[in-house]
């Protein structure tokens, strides 16, 4: 499995998606069983799938259905069967599931891509003359060095039509 982030921030998403679980699942508590807040489940699923991983949306996923399967059957009266409460449940895991896998892989594409990208930004101090670029340690290097050493861009040479005519005009003409 991919670790997704730094551990500190893990973990500190970890606590506010419970932190959320447990304020979600205490309104839904006190809204009684007419007024519904699964929907609101997809918050604390999505924060854990994207940060934690797989395993901690999954988790999620089923324990915040099962635990209002559970005010259900056991805390509130209700006017419907526990087969229909169970159906319910078993509706709610279902998407939430698929909704934690969907934001995990979305998170690992993400993490994937932005580790291909590399970015020059910023300004660059090159000499007007040679095109060397000056690093941070004030020493002078190629532009080709200087951008294959902070991307994965490789370089090929060619000459442009101008630069052949300027640099080489007298053996086109020749040839010609």
């Amino acid at each position: 499995m991919e670790t997704h982030s730094l551990p500190i921030k893990n973990s500190l998403f970890l606590l506010i998606s419970f932190a959320i679980s447990i304020l979600l699942l205490i309104a839904d508590y006190f809204a009684g069983p007419f007024i519904q807040f699964p929907i609101s489940y997809l918050i604390p699923v999505a924060v854990l799938s994207w940060y934690n991983g797989r395993r901690w949306g999954l988790v999620s996923a089923i324990f915040l259905p099962l635990v209002r399967f559970y005010f259900n059957v056991a805390l509130w009266t209700i006017p419907w069967t526990i087969t229909e409460a169970s159906i319910n449940a078993l509706i709610r895991i279902v998407v939430l599931s698929s909704f934690a896998l969907i934001i995990d892989r979305t998170a690992i594409q993400t993490r994937k891509l932005s580790r291909q990208v590399s970015l020059l930004e910023g300004l660059l101090p090159i000499c007007s003359f040679c095109k060397k670029i000056r690093d941070k340690n004030d020493q002078w290097q190629v532009i080709e060095r200087y951008i294959m050493d902070r991307s994965t861009a490789s370089f090929t040479h060619g000459v442009c039509p101008d630069c052949m005519r300027e640099h080489y005009g007298n053996v086109l003409t020749e040839q010609k």
